[in-house]
């Protein structure tokens, strides 16, 4: 007699809805802490399906490296400038004037890459939207049952499998 592998389809389903309500989250928080100036960071956040691993269930969610910068403050030393283009971008959306001895933007952006390289960049305050989201989908979700409602249907499911393929059960 062999059992039959327990699935987790609705469960799986759930958690991945679920995942995706925390980007939806992620990117609301950070529209609100002011840190989504280029939009680069939001547009980078993706969901993949939850999958069954031996000991768990996992849910991957990535994002741009930057993204933990963002979220828990950092200090960039020197050695590597930064992409002109996002300096560009970010002195364009912060509607920054543009010094009166640079040209253009794209000269003042350069301008300011090569001081970073050169000098490092002061540190930069956390704006946290990583655990913020997830504290609000989990409240969400907690309160909503339907994790929960998943979970029993799957068990319910794999215990019927299982009793409808063991001989001695259900006249087999």
């Amino acid at each position: 007699m062999a059992l039959i592998p327990v699935e987790y389809l609705a469960t799986t389903d759930e958690l991945t809805k679920i995942a995706n309500s925390y980007k939806e989250e992620a990117i609301i928080k950070l529209t609100e802490n002011g840190s989504n100036v280029t939009g680069k960071l939001a547009a980078s956040i993706r969901v993949q399906s939850a999958r069954v691993e031996p000991d768990r269930l996992v849910i991957p969610v990535t994002m741009l490296k930057y993204g933990e910068y963002v979220d828990n403050g950092a200090e960039r030393g020197r050695g590597k400038q930064p992409p002109v283009q996002d300096i560009v971008q970010w002195v364009k959306q912060k509607r920054i004037s543009v010094p009166k001895q640079f040209k253009s933007v794209e000269q003042f952006a350069w301008a300011i890459a090569y001081n970073i390289g050169k000098q490092g960049q002061r540190f930069k305050r956390a704006r946290p939207f990583i655990e913020p989201a997830l504290n609000t989908v989990r409240e969400q979700y907690i309160n909503s049952g339907q994790l929960a409602s998943a979970v029993a249907i799957d068990l319910d499911r794999n215990i019927q499998l299982n009793a409808n393929n063991t001989p001695g059960l259900n006249g087999n």
